[in-house]
Formats: structure tokens, C-alpha cells, sequence
């Protein structure tokens, strides 16, 4: 049984990419960090649903340099939550993962875990120069170009959750400004074909998108209505950064945006009941 590393197990792509796993009896190590108290109380109802599998480990990042793996064992990076999180100290978890790559290459080529990387598909991704530079000499990697991913526990910074919680133009906007409109994935369309994206293609690069057109937009539409002409001021011209994996889209934008809707609801409701502690 080999054993899967997720960095960012708690955040939103490796959350779901880690408990996919664990649903198929997988060996999973999480790699997670907090920053404030509001994403320990994520972590804390993340770690409710994933951390009681016999078959998890959680290291916080600053033990990551520590894991000793082997040569069939796959490391899932998520440069993609890391951009769209809310979070400070982007150095540190940079040069933490960038360690950890350069040790796992020391035991030679023949002993390199596989390295796959999820990397926001905007064209500004210059934060992450050193981990991509790192995995280069790495034949194995993949790197894994996403749209914006939308669904239950979507980070606060991205546009469609700051529009379901009704926030301001001020935060709505340059949540849109700093997103890729030029597609989207649902998220459990995106981890249930993740393993076929990994086994059917032999580039390096692949770029993943919906099977559903104008897709972001349609999810916009049911957010902002109206007002989406008032936000949205960039191009939604898309962007191409690999071969091209078309991922069926089983659920639809109305069906992907109810669902975060309703966990969206769920979640501040726990939030109050928190608050009376």
C-alpha cells in the first residue's frame, strides 16, 4: 500500500483530495498550518471528518522536513489553496515544502516520491517559482493547472463564497480580479477524475477544464445576478498552460452553487453556536 502526502489537507482542493483517498482505503499523511483562530476552527471541523480514519496522520508544516517517504508514494502540493487562501507567512510555507522537495531528491531519481502539483491556471504564479523549480528535475512530477474550483468549504477569498456571504464590493472585487473567469470545476468533478488525469496522460503539464461552457460564468450569474457586469471587469479569455484534460462535469452550476449555498449556511450557523461557548 503505498501512502499519500497532502499539503493543505485542511484547506479546500487538499482537503478533498485527502479524504478522496481516505474513501478508498488509502494510506493519507496531512500536511496543514493555521494562522488564526478562525482557520483553527476550519481545521478543527475538517479534522471531525477525516481524522478519525485509522488510516490518517496530521504533521503541521514545520514537521514536513521530518517525513521520511519512498520512492512509490505521491506527494500532492496545493499551490492552488495557497494563493486562494486567506493566510500570511507564504514564504515560510514555501521554503518548508521547497526543503522537503530538495531532501526527498537526495536519495537520487531511482528513490524520488512522484510529486504532483495543483497550481492556480492565472497567469501570475511567480510566488511559486522556487517549488516549480525544484520539482523540474523531478520526471515523474505533474503539474496540475485548476480553474477556479467552486463548492462546500471554497475559501472566504474566493468570489463565489464572498458573494454567497453577502459581502461588500470592496472584498468582491478583487476577490474576481485575482481569479481565473475563464472556467470553473465543482470540486468532487475534479477529485473524482484525478486519478485518471495522473494515469492517461504523459505530459507534464496538463490543464484541466469543464465539460460545461461558459461555465464560471453561469455560476456567477446565479451568485451576483444582476450586478455580475459591475464586478466582473477581466477578460475571461482562456488561458493555456498544458495539454488539455476536459473533466465530465456531473454537477451543474445550479446543483454545485445550492450545495455550497446550503454548507455555506451550515457552517455559520456553527460559527453562532460557537460564539455562545
Amino acid at each position: 500500500m503505498q501512502t499519500y502526502i497532502v499539503i493543505g489537507a485542511y484547506q479546500f482542493v487538499g482537503f478533498y483530495v485527502a479524504q478522496y483517498f481516505l474513501n478508498q482505503g488509502e494510506e493519507v499523511i496531512g500536511i496543514d498550518w493555521t494562522d488564526s483562530e478562525a482557520s483553527k476552527y476550519i481545521m478543527e471541523e475538517k479534522e471531525l471528518e477525516i481524522g478519525r480514519s485509522s488510516n490518517y496522520i496530521y504533521f503541521p508544516i514545520n514537521k514536513l522536513k521530518l517525513l521520511d517517504i519512498t520512492k512509490q508514494d505521491t506527494v500532492f502540493i496545493s499551490c492552488y489553496d495557497i494563493q486562494s487562501g486567506k493566510m500570511g507567512k507564504i514564504d515560510f510555507l514555501i521554503d518548508e515544502i521547497v526543503f522537503f522537495i530538495e531532501k526527498c531528491k537526495k536519495n537520487g531519481s531511482n528513490e524520488t516520491p512522484n510529486f504532483v502539483v495543483f497550481m492556480p491556471i492565472e497567469e501570475e504564479i511567480s510566488i511559486f517559482q522556487s517549488i516549480l523549480s525544484s520539482i523540474r528535475g523531478i520526471d515523474s512530477a505533474k503539474i496540475i493547472f485548476l480553474p477556479t474550483i467552486y463548492g462546500p468549504w471554497q475559501s472566504e477569498g474566493m468570489s463565489f463564497e464572498a458573494g454567497i456571504n453577502q459581502l461588500g464590493q470592496s472584498d468582491i472585487k478583487p476577490a474576481i480580479a485575482n481569479e481565473y473567469t475563464g472556467d470553473a470545476l465543482f470540486i468532487t468533478d475534479f477529485v473524482n477524475a484525478l486519478e485518471e488525469v495522473l494515469t492517461s496522460s504523459s505530459d507534464r503539464d496538463i490543464q484541466l477544464c469543464s465539460s460545461i461552457d461558459d461555465h464560471w460564468n453561469k455560476c456567477a450569474k446565479l451568485i451576483f445576478g444582476e450586478s455580475l457586469g459591475s464586478f466582473n471587469s477581466q477578460s475571461t479569455t482562456k488561458i493555456n498552460k498544458g495539454s488539455i484534460f476536459e473533466v465530465p462535469s456531473k454537477i451543474d452550476p445550479e446543483e454545485g452553487i445550492a450545495l455550497q449555498r446550503k454548507h455555506n449556511k451550515r457552517l455559520n450557523l456553527l460559527k453562532k453556536w460557537r460564539k455562545r461557548d
